[in-house]
């Protein structure tokens, strides 16, 4: 029996690149000035599926909103969210200006209103990235935002989705010594054979789970994954991790690579070498670096699919 206790479960938050527009959440975050009016990019994207007349009709009745705060429409037109929250990051002159203070401001009343207004997941752009912030720092401040949100809000997914203007996630080194380990373990022809059910697989996980030492909460907050995803394990044998989400747990329990292929095998993952994901998370168990981020940040390169979802 999993037992949870509320407020202990930090919930996830992934970095994507894609079309945030069509996000499927509660609330997107439209990077906006101070004018409520259309910028170009994303702006303009965002305000064609709401609808320009009825966006640009309720952006100009608010009139104005500051640097560093945000505010709140209806979605309209865009069904896939329940609404559009207009944040105004600042635009970096050089760093003196309270730039930083400033960006982590538009986050923190860009979350402010989704918990006013009872949203359970938001999708952001990275604030600033259009403004000349360097791009790293600005992922930095999102990270670092988003991720002490999470600690005091358990039921809540934040998305970063990124489109272009791309930070620089890892440094020069890292980012060649993952490269050349890709080409050189990647193997198309190896195929999974995924089980039918996840009894072994269930069965393996409570070992490693005991032989850890962590509690169900803390292997949530460690792997980056939804509470009704860990909960159906337990739930329906029917339910079989994708290697994904099988990853994610192996990255949580800080498995090495012996005690990984086990715990892939119990699902019929039987290798690592045919998914960027697997090689990529693979690269980081060998360097015993488990930090979920670190490693969403380097998948983040590949366009994949960052650990956490199934």
């Amino acid at each position: 029996i999993i037992h949870f206790t509320k407020g202990e479960i930090k919930m996830p938050f992934y970095l994507k690149k894609g079309d945030l527009v069509a996000s499927n959440v509660d609330a997107i975050v439209n990077a906006s000035n101070v004018n409520l009016k259309m910028v170009e990019g994303v702006g303009r994207a965002i305000f064609h599926k709401a609808g320009d007349a009825e966006l640009g009709r309720a952006c100009k009745a608010i009139g104005r909103c500051n640097v560093g705060k945000a505010v709140l429409t209806p979605s309209f037109n865009m069904t896939n969210c329940k609404g559009i929250i207009h944040a105004v990051a600042p635009i970096y002159i050089n760093g003196k200006h309270n730039e930083e203070k400033l960006l982590r401001s538009a986050y923190r009343e860009s979350l402010k209103i989704c918990v006013d207004n009872g949203f359970k997941s938001v999708a952001f752009p990275l604030l600033s990235g259009e403004f000349n912030y360097p791009l790293s720092e600005a992922y930095e401040v999102a990270q670092d935002e988003f991720l002490n949100f999470l600690k005091d809000h358990d039921d809540f997914e934040i998305y970063l989705v990124i489109f272009k203007n791309f930070p620089d996630l890892l440094d020069e080194k890292d980012h060649a010594d993952l490269k050349s380990y890709i080409i050189n373990q990647f193997d198309t022809k190896i195929q999974d054979n995924p089980s039918l059910t996840n009894d072994d697989f269930v069965k393996i996980l409570k070992e490693f789970i005991i032989k850890k030492g962590l509690t169900e909460n803390q292997l949530l907050q460690l792997s980056n994954l939804r509470k009704g995803d860990f909960e159906n394990l337990f739930k329906d044998n029917a339910f079989v991790p994708s290697k994904n989400l099988a990853l994610s747990l192996a990255i949580g329990l800080k498995l090495d690579e012996s005690e990984t292929s086990i715990l892939l095998s119990a699902a019929g993952y039987k290798t690592c070498r045919n998914s960027v994901v697997a090689l990529v998370s693979l690269f980081f168990i060998k360097k015993r670096i488990y930090d979920v981020y670190t490693i969403n940040r380097a998948l983040f390169n590949y366009e994949a699919k960052p650990l956490g979802l199934q």
